[in-house]
């Protein structure tokens, strides 16, 4: 007797695109609790600028894998897979109803696919590549990956230094293409579980204005003081202070940055930002795109639920 593979249905898209305003109409009519498909709400003592959940959405909706991790620590898509599973065994067994929501699609590739086996891999040798790696300039580092790797060089950015060194890590480590290893891989989603995708979007000026919109306010809210109260505690260079906005933040108070310049600085980055997960979503498998607004995505998305 067959069964129904389960699935997990995700909101994607980009930041300040309206995806809790979509969760917080759905959850009036299902048991839902969401499961933060975000790489910077996962950090302590920095809620404003990663716009976690206030509480009166999270009474509304709980959310987790936010709010949990030291800002000094680095969080890769291996814990996110491994954390995710945990969290969505204990809500399934209270009888909720589990939902991503966020704009990491690097996080949904590694729940869809898993990862791919790198012949060669050790800890031990992935810091000595590394550590070559690092040494060289962006410019070197993107011409030994298009001789060792032209698709994978193609397709990443050229200004996106970890992308690029990664593919060119793989390759030092294996003798073989990241799009080689790729092609090979066979998805090995997590749990056996199916991840439709519903990605929300809006006309780019639109998006842009409620980008502006947002970083005011959350630097109304106090988005300074919380960046100079975790330098208190952590260093500027940590990977929570890294982040889109605190970066510009810290930039600002090392004299790197006039004041005055500041605000458009973060809403510049957070809108380069916005464009990458476009492109990003663009060419992801889902379900099909639509407006937060639209009552068909809501009605498209409800059909998942049990």
């Amino acid at each position: 007797m067959s069964t129904v593979p389960q699935t997990c249905p995700a909101i994607v898209g980009p930041t300040a695109v309206g995806k809790t305003g979509l969760i917080t109409r759905l959850a009036g009519d299902f048991p839902l609790e969401v499961i933060s498909l975000d790489s910077r709400q996962i950090y302590h003592e920095l809620r404003i600028g990663t716009a976690q959940p206030t509480a009166a959405e999270l009474d509304i909706c709980p959310h987790h894998l936010i709010d949990f991790v030291s800002p000094t620590e680095k969080f890769d898509a291996v814990r996110f897979r491994r954390e995710f599973e945990q969290v969505y065994l204990e809500i399934t067994a209270r009888g909720g109803q589990p939902i991503l929501v966020g704009g990491a699609g690097m996080y949904l590739t590694a729940l869809r696919e898993g990862f791919m086996e790198i012949p060669g891999h050790s800890p031990e040798r992935l810091t000595e590549v590394r550590g070559e790696l690092e040494a060289l300039t962006d410019e070197a580092i993107r011409k030994r990956l298009a001789k060792a790797d032209q698709e994978s060089c193609d397709r990443i950015h050229p200004n996106d230094r970890y992308r690029s060194q990664r593919a060119l890590e793989i390759f030092e480590i294996s003798g073989e293409s990241m799009t080689a290893l790729t092609a090979r891989q066979k998805p090995d989603p997590v749990l056996g579980l199916e991840f439709p995708a519903f990605v929300l979007v809006r006309p780019v000026e639109e998006l842009d204005h409620r980008i502006a919109q947002r970083t005011r306010l959350m630097l109304e809210q106090g988005w300074i003081a919380e960046t100079e109260a975790a330098l208190q505690k952590y260093p500027s260079q940590c990977p929570g202070l890294l982040s889109i906005g605190y970066r510009e933040i810290v930039r600002w108070q090392e004299g790197f940055l006039a004041r005055e310049d500041l605000d458009e600085s973060i809403i510049l980055v957070t809108r380069q930002y916005a464009k990458r997960q476009r492109t990003l979503f663009r060419h992801l498998a889902a379900e099909g795109q639509w407006h937060p607004d639209s009552t068909e995505v809501a009605a498209a998305v409800s059909r998942h639920f049990s």
